[in-house]
């Protein structure tokens, strides 16, 4: 539908060029369990069809869709932005006048900080280079920092449902999907994960994904030290042995 508006829009203002900033990690695939964590209709495959058609309709134009953040983590997006207040300012939450509560200074609110965006939002940023600090989320539920991860194992929260696209059990599913990617992208060849995930055959995705693995883990590690059940959680999660999470960062 987006895509469908935009190109009435270039073609309305002989433009040919449509952008869609969306990060690499969440335009593919976010993990390697399943489909759910992540934004299916700007995968590559799905916009390089997309244009073939925009070819057939507008056979005197060259509309095309790119994603210029295509080969970025969240990371490298929030990288990009010189301004730390411009970031602060930014929302990924997709609605969260619905799913957050708090609001700031000007009235506009937080991100919920319990969707899958607000998940990938959260490793970018404390992964960035600005030294972003746990107070400058502005998340309306920091599960990281508060929650007491003691309280569930990964059997109560594999059998939680998904009731809500926002909520506390759609956190620790995302967290646990993720903490799963991760540690398989850090502990597997290249040669194994492309049996189920061809896309990984190539050098620059892989990189890309293993780039992002670290992230997650030093997100744990980040959040962890005001919160020791999150660190316990992992290594049990995991089934770690002593020492091994430092080495996955």
């Amino acid at each position: 539908m987006y895509f469908a508006f935009a190109a009435a829009v270039a073609v309305a203002l002989d433009v040919d060029d449509i952008y869609v900033p969306e990060n690499g990690i969440l335009s593919r695939f976010s993990s390697l369990e399943s489909g759910w964590t992540t934004t299916r209709t700007v995968h590559p495959l799905f916009v390089k069809s997309l244009n073939r058609v925009f070819e057939e309709l507008f056979p005197d134009r060259n509309i095309e869709i790119t994603n210029p953040f295509l080969g970025y983590t969240k990371k490298d997006v929030v990288n990009s932005i010189s301004n730390k207040e411009n970031i602060l300012f930014t929302r990924t939450c997709p609605h969260p006048r619905e799913l957050s509560q708090k609001k700031d200074d000007v009235g506009h609110p937080y991100n919920c900080g319990e969707c899958i965006p607000c998940l990938i939002r959260i490793i970018g940023l404390v992964n960035s280079k600005h030294q972003i600090q746990p107070d400058e989320l502005l998340l309306d539920n920091n599960h990281f920092l508060k929650f007491n991860f003691s309280t569930v194992s990964a059997e109560t929260v594999a059998h939680s449902e998904q009731g809500r696209q926002s909520s506390l059990s759609v956190f620790l599913l995302g967290l646990n999907t993720h903490l799963s990617f991760a540690y398989r992208i850090q502990t597997s060849t290249q040669k194994e994960l492309v049996s189920s995930n061809p896309e990984l055959l190539d050098p620059d995705i892989f990189e890309l994904y293993e780039r992002f693995s670290k992230e997650v883990f030093r997100t744990v590690e980040f959040f962890a030290a005001e919160n020791q059940t999150l660190k316990d959680y992992v290594i049990e999660f995991l089934s770690l042995e002593d020492g091994e999470l430092d080495s996955l960062t």
